[in-house]
């Protein structure tokens, strides 16, 4: 299985990336979140209240949705003792009545959820707004579901997804990458309220990467990169972020915000030895 290359520690923040407070506990990021085998460090980043909100969102997007694949995977977890040995199975019949089986976690059908976006609104022009156009992207092993179809024309159910914590936990990793490659002070953040549940404007700011037709496989784990945008002569900083690269995932783009200074392109710092 692809891999991030080896851990990043970047240089301590000291203040909340999100909510700007320097009082009190200051935890430590993960930029791509643990779960998914993120090992980007991000120093004294996130304060207590803050760090509660986005566990809550990656929880959701680390369980009921990606949980199964990140288990075939063998993907990182910090209760190791807790990860299941067997996982439930809901089947839908053809009158809408469900049923449920019990199989071993190496047998549930291996699957992994995303979806395909526009690009996001602030690019093209859009208000902000909260409902999403596109579709679900599902990449599994087809003989894997037939395994567990029957012939009276059942449906398997793979898992749950919700777009906006989907985008949530995108746009966390996209704030806290570009505050560790750039610093920050090099944009004005457009992200935080929508990170912290406080805005549901998610397509506005999150969104597909519109340039041309899907992307290839890639031989790793994740890609993340920086990118800017001149979008009506105000330049921005965009994210692209592609997790699950090499099964082929959409890459989705994401708005951090204004950068503060006209550069004609971004450069980015890595104090530590990291790499962008």
């Amino acid at each position: 299985m692809p891999s991030l290359d080896g851990q990043m520690t970047y240089a301590a923040v000291g203040t909340c990336i999100y909510c700007g407070t320097s009082e009190g506990r200051l935890t430590r990021e993960h930029i791509i979140p643990l779960g998914l085998g993120g090992n980007w460090i991000l120093p004294k980043a996130s304060c207590d209240t803050c760090s509660a909100i986005t566990r809550d969102i990656e929880q959701f997007c680390l369980r009921p949705m990606l949980g199964p694949f990140r288990i075939r995977l063998r993907l990182p977890t910090r209760r190791p003792k807790e990860r299941p040995t067997t996982l439930p199975l809901e089947f839908i019949r053809t009158d809408g009545l469900r049923e449920r089986s019990t199989v071993l976690a190496e047998d549930f059908p291996g699957v992994c959820f995303g979806f395909r976006w526009p690009a996001p609104g602030l690019l093209r022009g859009q208000p902000p707004a909260d409902n999403f156009e596109g579709e679900l992207v599902a990449r599994f092993i087809e003989q894997e579901v037939r395994a567990h179809a029957t012939p009276d024309g059942r449906k398997v159910k793979l898992g749950a997804v919700n777009m906006l914590l989907f985008a949530r936990m995108l746009a966390k990793i996209a704030h806290s990458y570009a505050v560790a490659n750039l610093g920050l002070s090099a944009f004005s953040p457009l992200l935080p309220d929508l990170i912290l549940c406080r805005s549901a404007a998610a397509p506005w700011l999150v969104g597909g990467d519109a340039s041309g037709p899907p992307p290839e496989t890639e031989p790793s784990l994740h890609h993340v990169y920086l990118q800017h945008c001149l979008t009506s002569g105000v330049e921005h900083v965009l994210v692209a972020v592609r997790l699950f690269a090499f099964v082929g995932m959409p890459r989705y783009h994401v708005v951090v915000g204004k950068a503060n200074t006209r550069s004609g392109g971004l450069t980015a710092h890595a104090p530590d030895g990291a790499q962008t």
